[in-house]
């Protein structure tokens, strides 16, 4: 008997912005701002002051701290000594994921609780990848020695990256569930409810126009209060959302079928093939046809 185990296609986009060390004297600061992406820190010696959404948390020695996208927050070395760190921005477009990320403004994870997993493995892992490429190439400017890591460092990197993703999420996880039973839950489950309900009329309108508007009427809602729940619940707005599910199925119909890209624009609800490149572009940094295989490729059939 033949036997065949399928993964499911996978074309999700990890960005990497702003991977690196530090050290900061103490009195350092870095005033209130906020990221259109997840941001990933470790202390890796010293502590910090995070200010966020008004609430202080000592960040010491060995924790790890995940910031939401739009969250506001602030720095500040108060100890006596320097306080040094990895830290790391990023997005990725796998909606599950970023449902997962965004539960809370933030997760703090305690350098005991971190012992317990492989974070600090991979830690060390990035480390090592940026001392090879220090002793190999460097540009430096008035405050900072830039890397260029090898190919293959490069794809370590990415991965170290995603497993430390995987690492923290049942950590958040088990967070949430503690303050939940502690009557910190911070949604209601009713606007996790119209949230969700949000998200299921989103998908089912990825082909059309003017969806988060005919959404929010549907749901009783202002335009913004359905923006409103939504980022509370996800971590973006309807509209981010909606992109990130055209790039997916953009991505899916240029890989895994022989539709033409005036064809995938039409179906994705593009005004114009020339509207539907640039929006590409602008998720991926390449055009539809760089994107697409040379050669088409076919689906697969069972024993091939």
């Amino acid at each position: 008997m033949n036997i065949e185990v399928r993964f499911p296609n996978m074309t999700s986009t990890l960005q990497i912005i702003g991977c690196h060390f530090g050290v900061k004297q103490p009195g350092w600061s870095y005033p209130k701002h906020h990221h259109h992406l997840f941001e990933l820190l470790h202390c890796w010696s010293g502590e910090v002051m995070q200010t966020i959404n008004g609430t202080s948390i000592a960040v010491r020695s060995g924790d790890w701290l995940l910031l939401k996208s739009g969250v506001r927050h602030q720095l500040e070395n108060v100890s006596q000594e320097p306080y040094s760190f990895f830290d790391v921005h990023f997005d990725i477009d796998d909606t599950e994921m970023r449902k997962l990320l965004s539960r809370n403004p933030f997760g703090h994870i305690t350098r005991e609780a971190a012992a317990r997993t492989r974070l600090p493995v991979y830690r060390i892992e990035i480390e090592r990848i940026l001392q090879t490429s220090l002793a190999a190439n460097t540009t430096s400017g008035p405050d900072y020695t830039a890397v260029k890591p090898s190919f293959g460092n490069m794809l370590s990197l990415q991965a170290y990256i995603l497993l430390m993703i995987q690492e923290m999420i049942p950590l958040l996880l088990a967070s949430d569930e503690a303050q939940e039973e502690g009557g910190l839950q911070r949604a209601s489950a009713f606007e996790t409810d119209i949230a969700h309900a949000i998200e299921e009329k989103l998908r089912s309108t990825v082909y059309s126009t003017g969806a988060v508007e005919e959404i929010a009427k549907e749901l009783n809602l202002s335009r913004s209060q359905c923006s409103k729940v939504f980022v509370k619940i996800y971590g973006i707005s309807p509209r981010q959302y909606i992109s990130q599910l055209k790039l997916s199925e953009a991505k899916q119909l240029l890989i895994g079928s022989d539709l033409t890209i005036e064809a995938v624009s039409r179906r994705l609800g593009f005004a114009s093939v020339s509207h539907f490149s640039r929006q590409f572009r602008r998720w991926t940094g390449l055009s539809p046809n760089q994107y697409r295989p040379k050669h088409a490729v076919q689906p697969l059939e069972p024993g091939k």
